[in-house]
């Protein structure tokens, strides 16, 4: 799976409450050569080191911590659970009893450090981060014959097989039953009746794929004639951010595709980064701004927040007080280094409490309380320590 299949009822799924301990294992991974040598010893030393505190944990029943011992926390079973044909720079494991491994590939604009979590559910919050880190968009691709859909990030485009995707129109052409082509041939009468009925059932199953990606910028590609009849129809106008007027893309390789889309995906983001810095600007002359950590953090879980907005490669530690609503700021500490991990697992006394995935929480509690998150480059927000938010109120 990657987290383009993520969805709010997976993510829901994913978040249930288990038998304690469900068990997250975060581990960056080599995009270019899935599972070397490298990875499988960051995977060895998690399992090593999860198996290490199913053993010291007295809150582990012994039952449990057999079966996960013996059967699941295994690098071979992580192996034959992960995809092979979509690597990606990061990996997130999921591991509890009575339920299969799940393997989960993530692009990751920023380093991504090896954890271990137990919990009584999974953690989404890596996943949610990364998908937002990515940039993620749709592109739906328009041709009379076959309309194509696309869900896109920043380094990764993959088709749409769902919800009637690819869709060929229902009502056939009378032109195709003629053998071969008509050259600068008229078209027939209701042909454009018949495009536009075609059009309307695209546009319908564009609002399927909305609900599971919502708010996600559609980019739409198609010949003149079709992109302003379907601009005319569609009822998502508002969320159309680029379009390329090129006519037979509907047989064109995601790849030729993503190239063909970098100059107008350079445009929309430059823009984004741009109307988000003026609308903060604006904001804080209307006391609707808050910047840095802290104060973000206390607005996020108050559900104040309508727009977080991020440098790329921000990484924050800290403790989390009252009640989760306070945020109280640490130096990062350096990451575990592994293999060894027992010895440098345990933590020094200062960094009782700290927690290192503050980005991660913040994100996923922010998209819980249905903000939008945008990450901008580095040194944007550098008067706000790198992040800040708009406020609803």
């Amino acid at each position: 799976m990657h987290t383009s299949d993520l969805t709010p009822e997976i993510r829901a799924a994913l978040s249930k409450e288990r038998p304690y301990p469900a068990i997250t294992l975060v581990t960056p991974t080599d995009p270019d050569f899935p599972f070397s040598d490298k990875d499988r010893i960051l995977i060895r030393d998690l399992v090593t080191e999860a198996k290490r505190r199913l053993v010291d944990d007295p809150d582990v029943e012994r039952e449990t911590r057999l079966e996960l011992r013996d059967q699941l926390l295994d690098p071979a079973e992580i192996e034959r659970a992960t995809d092979p044909f979509h690597p990606d720079d990061a990996m997130v494991v999921y591991v509890a009893v009575n339920e299969p491994v799940q393997v989960w590939r993530m692009t990751s604009l920023a380093p991504v450090e090896p954890r271990v979590e137990f919990g009584t559910a999974f953690l989404t919050r890596y996943l949610v981060a990364a998908e937002q880190r990515s940039r993620p968009y749709l592109v739906l691709v328009l041709d009379q014959e076959l309309c194509r859909l696309y869900h896109g990030s920043v380094r990764r485009l993959q088709e749409v097989e769902k919800n009637g995707w690819p869709d060929k129109p229902q009502i056939p052409s009378p032109e195709d039953a003629i053998p071969g082509s008509i050259p600068h041939a008229t078209p027939y009468e209701g042909h454009e009746e018949r495009v536009e009925q075609y059009l309307r059932t695209v546009d319908k199953r564009l609002g399927q794929s909305f609900e599971e990606h919502d708010g996600l910028p559609l980019f739409v590609i198609g010949g003149d004639k079709i992109l302003s009849t379907f601009k005319g129809i569609t009822r998502y106008g508002n969320l159309i951010a680029g379009t390329l007027p090129l006519a037979g893309m509907d047989k064109e390789s995601a790849q030729d595709l993503e190239k063909r889309l970098q100059p107008v995906l350079a445009d929309f983001y430059a823009k984004q980064v741009a109307e988000a810095v003026s609308e903060l600007s604006e904001a804080r002359g209307q006391g609707k701004y808050v910047g840095g950590a802290p104060e973000v953090w206390t607005s996020v879980a108050d559900k104040r927040v309508r727009r977080l907005v991020m440098e790329e490669g921000l990484a924050l530690a800290g403790r989390i007080t009252e009640a989760d609503r306070a945020l109280e700021l640490v130096d990062v500490p350096k990451p575990v280094t592994l293999p060894d991990p027992k010895k440098d697992m345990e933590p020094s006394p200062h960094a009782l409490g700290v927690a290192t995935d503050i980005v991660e929480r913040l994100v996923d509690n922010a998209i819980a309380a249905d903000a939008r998150v945008l990450f901008v480059p580095d040194g944007t927000l550098q008067e706000a320590g790198g992040v800040a938010a708009l406020l609803r109120y």
